[in-house]
């Protein structure tokens, strides 16, 4: 059986904008359309998360298609952080044989469920978080995973443990020694201290520079009596109290890390591995050719132990480098080079006004805006001994389509010949243009190929002659120079992804052809027709017996074995 050309989409969501599984949809619409003649593609979409918004969701969806986990939502009575009664939704499954639970403190204790007027951490607690926590105890958990994310509390769990808490302290103790408890969290900052939970955190959630220093002293108060209260506990309990201040991801959450590594004797794990682990992300990415995974705005803390880096890490180890798609990008080349991160498609590229990439997100992702204009490009010849590079640039129609549309060098004479025929009657725009051997010489053969693409694009008609313009500009190869900062990007063996870039190589190299058809009758010893003027053995033998013809590449090593371009 020949294996199928997978493709895994692993987004996080556009915060604002689209869920995890919109983002993933959309990316799929759009490489259907652009891959369409790629007849044994196989794409898979796993919406992510990390604890944070919408975690819930992913995981529901994720488990729901697979009934071994028999999962469902369960509807508990809590509050919200200022204690008003609400209903929120619990995940029960089954794994392994154990009936395990996922929270999402979002859903009870999150910081989109107060207006903007009563986001206050001094007022808001983590009450409504117990009250959830109990009834997944009560529901038979043995496991219950936690998802940090988008918290609107400051309290480190104090409305949980603390006096008058949702849960007392005897329960606590019996919870912790019967439930393992898994904390999501994207997070590494400690409890207290400049990087800590309130210093770095609290300003989202309401609080001002009148009242961090109070909450900070609140903070220090609840864990000296978190410490107190755990080392009358004794054994375990008082051996995790001595790190409450110093445990990495203590700060998570208003400080639920710590509270849940000492009172829940809970494992704190970065949201995007406990996630990867219970989807098996790390065999799907081995077994995929493309990875992509992307979320609204992706900088420097994406490369930081949250969901991109934990993709491109597991990518690393299989010899991959994700493709990120993202709404805005403020990465630098150092940056992704050191991850190892492929491309980067950003919408703001393509739509600069953030409030309309924001708004218009999910049609700009399937590629169905209509002011869209792809086009395609590649050359010919760059690595001949003689006769000019062509290079060409291909506007296709929406959804094109051909059974035999693929890399140039994957099909015969007379399949790219059948090809060029369709694709200049029914591209939307297409040209080819040249680079002669004299300028090859003079500027380098990269330079040419580039020069021949920049003049391909210059020329770019419709069937009306009227002038068409890109929005975007899809290249085979590493190497590209700006063309009148249109955006680009450089598709390392794009001619076998893309469907434009796959008809430019096939004009670039039916073109090519037929002009060195044209020179072979006048130079026949050189076998022309036939090498098109490769390096093979004839023709440098040819070369050694006849000499060099006013079209040969003189930069080039004609006699011996061909230069490595490096290139």
């Amino acid at each position: 059986m020949v294996s199928k050309r997978k493709i895994l989409i692993v987004p996080d969501k556009f915060k604002g904008s689209l869920s995890a599984s919109q983002v993933a949809n959309a990316l799929g619409e759009a490489i259907r359309m652009r891959m369409v003649h790629i007849s044994d593609l196989e794409i898979e979409k796993i919406p992510m998360a990390d604890g944070g918004d919408g975690s819930l969701d992913v995981m529901y969806d994720a488990l729901s298609k697979d009934s071994s986990f028999e999962a469902q939502l369960m509807e508990v009575k809590c509050c919200d952080p200022l204690r008003r009664p609400l209903k929120a939704p619990l995940l029960l499954f089954r794994r392994d044989g154990e009936q395990c639970a996922f929270i999402e403190i979002a859903q009870c204790s999150g910081l989109t469920l107060l207006k903007e007027e009563e986001r206050d951490p001094l007022k808001s607690d983590t009450f409504g978080l117990g009250l959830m926590i109990r009834a997944a105890a009560k529901a038979g958990a043995r496991k219950v995973i936690i998802g940090l994310g988008g918290s609107a509390t400051n309290d480190m769990g104090f409305g949980i443990w603390g006096e008058g808490g949702s849960i007392p302290p005897e329960e606590i103790v019996r919870m912790s020694d019967s439930i393992t408890f898994q904390i999501a969290c994207d997070v590494e900052n400690p409890l207290l201290g400049p990087n800590g939970a309130t210093m770095v955190y609290a300003p989202q959630k309401g609080a001002n520079w009148m009242t961090l220093p109070l909450l900070e002293q609140r903070m220090e108060l609840y864990s000296a009596k978190a410490q107190s209260i755990l080392k009358s506990y004794g054994g375990e309990f008082a051996a995790r109290a001595s790190h409450i201040t110093t445990i990495p991801r203590g700060g998570a959450a208003g400080g639920l890390g710590a509270a849940f590594y000492s009172f829940f004797k809970a494992e704190l794990l970065p949201g995007w591995r406990l996630f990867a682990q219970m989807l098996s992300l790390e065999e799907k990415i081995a077994s995929a050719e493309i990875i992509i995974t992307g979320e609204g705005r992706f900088d420097s803390q994406s490369l930081n132990g949250k969901l991109i880096d934990g993709i491109a890490s597991l990518c690393r180890k299989y010899g991959k480098s994700p493709v990120v798609v993202c709404g805005e990008s403020l990465v630098g080349p150092e940056l992704l080079k050191k991850h190892k991160i492929g491309n980067v498609f950003q919408l703001m590229d393509i739509c600069p006004d953030r409030q309309s990439c924001i708004s218009s997100a999910e049609i700009l992702l399937s590629g169905k805006d209509p002011a869209l204009i792809e086009a395609g490009c590649d050359e010919a010849g760059r690595g001949c001994l003689a006769g000019p590079v062509f290079a060409a640039a291909v506007i296709l129609p929406r959804g094109f389509s051909h059974p035999l549309l693929n890399d140039s060098k994957q099909l015969n004479a007379n399949q790219r010949e059948e090809l060029r025929k369709i694709i200049e009657h029914e591209a939307v725009a297409w040209s080819v243009a040249s680079i002669d051997a004299q300028e090859i010489d003079r500027i380098n053969i990269l330079n040419a190929s580039i020069e021949g693409m920049h003049k391909a694009l210059d020329d770019l008609k419709d069937s009306h002659g009227a002038k068409v313009t890109p929005s975007i500009i899809f290249v085979d190869g590493n190497r590209f120079r700006s063309y009148r900062e249109i955006p680009h990007h450089c598709i390392i063996k794009g001619d076998s992804k893309l469907s434009c870039i796959a008809a430019a190589s096939i004009l670039a190299k039916t073109h090519r052809d037929e002009y060195m058809r044209r020179l072979a009758a006048e130079y026949p010893q050189y076998g022309w027709e036939e090498n098109m003027a490769y390096p093979t053995v004839k023709h440098r033998e040819a070369i050694a017996l006849y000499g060099l013809t006013p079209y040969h590449r003189r930069s080039f090593n004609l006699t011996g074995n061909q230069l490595d371009l490096h290139i």
